[in-house]
C-alpha cells in the first residue's frame, strides 16, 4: 500500500475528524451551490463511525468513495458508488471488497465503472481493482510486488495508478482493459499515475516531478514553480493539467511540528510554456485536485497565515474562492476538502456536519450549481455552469482518484 502523507487534502481533513471547527465568516452574497449530504453505508452511525469521504464524480452525478461499516471484530470500510445525484443507498451502493476488510473507490467513468484499491485479506496489502456492473470487483494485480492502487479510469476503460515492482519500488502503470499492467517508468525511481483523459494522455509524478505522458510524446517533465518537487493530479480532455508544486519559498508555521515548511501552490498547465501559479486563499499552501473540460478547477488551499490547515476552493478565470463562502450560510456544513468536479460544475468532497447530537459526522457532499433570484454570480460561472449542463453530454470526462491520499510527496 502506498504511503499516506498529509497533503493539502489530508491536513484539511484533520480539522474535520477532530469534531467541531470554527467556520470562516461567509460572504454576504447568495449561495452559488446547493449541498447534498451523501450519507454513509451505516445510516445510524455517528461521529467517526459515520466517516464516509467522497473522492470521484462522473458526468451523471454518480459519486464514489468509502464508508465505514458497523463491525464487532475488525475495522471495516467499503467502497461505494451512488446513483446519479443521490445519497448513498446501503442496499445497492456497497461495492464490497476483494476478500479483505476494506476497499476505497477513487474514480468513476461515465459508464459507471469504478477503480480504487481493496484488501484481499483482513489487514493485508491493498490491490488495485476495477469494478463494473457486469463483472463486479476485479483484482488488477501488481508489477511483481505485493501492492497496487488504481487512481483513474477514462471512458475507454483504460486505467492508471501505481503498483509495486519485485524490487519494492512503486511505478506508474497503465491498464488497457485486458491483460497485465504496463509499467510506464522502467528507468527506475518512484512514480505514480494519477489521471488519464479520453485521448490517453496520462499525468502523475516521477522522481518527485509532475509529468505528462502520451504514447506519441513519451514522458514530459512539467517542472515546478521554482522548488524541487511537485505532483500532477488531473488532466481534462483539452490537455490542461492541474496539481501542486514547490515554489522554492519557505514559511514559518505557527506550530513547528507542521514542518516541512516548503511553500507549495496549486498550478495549471495549459499545454505549453511554464506552470501557472494559482495562488492560495491567504495561507501558505494550496493543491489543485481536479479540472473539468471548461477549465474550472477545484482543490484545497490554506486560508490562515502560517498554518497548513486548508479549505476547499473553486477556481475559474483567475479567481480562487472558498467553497464555504458559496453554500448557504445556514447549511450546517463545514467543507473540508474538494476532490472532483464534473462538466456540469458539480463538486464532490468531504465535510463535517455541525451537529453535536450526531457527534459531528464526516460525510461526502455533492455541490450542485444554482442560480438564486438575488444572486449575481460572475459571468464566467454562469456561462460555465449553463454551458456544461447543455452540452456536457458531448464532452467525455475522465475520472480519477481525487483526494490523492496516496501521494508520496
Amino acid at each position: 500500500m502506498l504511503k499516506y502523507t498529509l497533503s493539502a487534502t489530508g491536513i484539511g481533513l484533520i480539522a474535520l475528524i477532530i469534531g467541531e471547527v470554527t467556520i470562516p465568516q461567509q460572504a454576504a452574497a447568495a449561495s452559488l451551490y446547493s449541498i447534498t449530504d451523501l450519507g454513509s453505508l451505516d445510516p445510524t452511525a455517528t461521529g467517526f463511525d459515520a466517516y464516509s469521504p467522497g473522492y470521484g464524480i462522473n458526468n451523471a452525478g454518480q459519486v464514489v468513495g468509502s464508508s465505514i461499516l458497523p463491525s464487532t471484530d475488525v475495522f471495516r470500510s467499503h467502497a461505494f458508488r451512488t446513483a446519479p445525484n443521490s445519497a448513498i443507498n446501503p442496499l445497492t451502493d456497497d461495492l464490497g471488497t476483494l476478500g479483505g476488510n476494506s476497499s476505497t473507490g477513487y474514480a468513476i467513468n461515465d459508464f459507471g465503472q469504478v477503480v480504487g484499491e481493496s484488501k484481499k485479506s483482513v489487514y493485508g496489502r491493498d490491490y488495485a481493482f476495477l469494478w463494473s456492473d457486469a463483472t463486479g470487483m476485479q483484482n488488477l494485480g501488481t508489477l511483481g510486488g505485493e501492492s497496487s492502487v488504481a487512481s483513474a479510469i477514462n471512458n475507454l476503460g483504460q486505467v492508471v495508478g501505481s503498483a509495486e515492482t519485485k524490487e519494492g519500488q512503486f511505478h506508474a502503470f497503465f491498464y488497457s482493459g485486458s491483460g497485465v499492467l504496463q509499467d510506464l517508468t522502467t528507468l527506475g525511481g518512484s512514480s505514480s499515475a494519477t489521471d488519464i483523459n479520453d485521448s490517453g494522455q496520462i499525468v502523475g509524478y516521477y522522481t518527485y516531478h509532475p509529468f505528462l505522458y502520451s504514447s506519441s510524446g513519451g514522458l514530459q517533465d512539467l517542472g515546478t514553480l521554482g522548488g524541487e518537487e511537485g505532483v500532477a493530479s488531473a488532466i481534462n480532455n483539452l490537455g490542461q493539467v492541474v496539481g501542486r508544486a514547490d515554489t522554492g519559498a519557505t514559511f514559518e508555521p505557527d506550530d513547528p511540528k507542521q514542518c516541512p515548511c516548503n511553500v507549495r501552490h496549486a498550478f495549471l498547465y495549459s499545454g505549453s510554456g511554464t506552470l501557472q501559479d494559482l495562488g492560495t486563499l491567504g495561507g501558505p499552501n494550496s493543491d489543485a485536485t481536479d479540472i473539468n473540460d471548461f477549465g474550472q478547477v477545484v482543490g484545497n488551499a490554506g486560508y490562515i497565515k502560517g498554518s497548513n490547515v486548508t479549505v476547499p476552493f473553486f477556481y475559474s478565470d483567475g479567481k480562487m474562492s472558498n467553497l464555504n463562502d458559496l453554500i448557504p450560510a445556514n447549511s450546517g456544513w463545514f467543507l473540508g476538502s474538494a476532490d472532483g468536479i464534473n462538466n456540469s460544475g458539480q463538486i464532490v468532497g468531504t465535510g463535517t456536519i455541525q451537529d453535536p447530537e450526531r457527534n459531528y459526522p464526516v460525510h461526502a457532499f455533492l455541490l450542485t450549481p444554482v442560480l438564486e433570484p438575488n444572486s449575481v454570480p460572475e459571468p464566467s460561472i454562469i456561462l460555465g455552469s449553463l454551458t456544461a449542463s447543455g452540452f456536457g453530454i458531448f464532452l467525455g470526462k475522465k475520472s480519477k482518484q481525487q483526494g490523492k491520499a496516496k501521494s508520496r510527496i
